[in-house]
C-alpha cells in the first residue's frame, strides 16, 4: 500500500538511525515506498548506480552520495550536538 506523500515542509516524526548511511537510506526508501529505479530517476542516474551506492555504503558511503540520495527522497540532513 502506497503511503500518502508528505506536504511541503512537513516534518517527519521521529529519527532515522542505522548502522550506516546505506541502512538509513533503505529505511527512508521503505517508509516512502520508493524503489531503487524511482530514486535513480529522481537523481538522474541509473538503477545500477543506486545499487552500487547502497551496497558500497555498508562499508563506507561518500557523504555527497548520502546527501544526494536524501535530497532526492525529499529529506534534509540536520546535524545537532548531542
Amino acid at each position: 500500500m502506497k503511503q500518502k506523500s508528505r506536504e511541503e515542509g512537513e516534518k517527519l516524526e521521529g529519527e532515522f538511525s542505522g548502522d550506516n548511511a546505506a541502512n538509513i537510506i533503505r529505511c527512508i526508501m521503505e517508509k516512502e515506498d520508493v524503489k531503487p529505479k524511482e530514486l535513480a530517476e529522481r537523481m538522474g542516474c541509473v538503477r545500477q548506480n543506486i545499487s552500487q551506492m547502497l551496497n558500497r555504503g555498508t562499508v563506507n558511503m561518500r557523504y555527497d552520495s548520502f546527501y544526494r540520495m536524501a535530497e532526492a527522497l525529499g529529506y534534509e540532513i540536520i546535524l545537532r550536538k548531542k
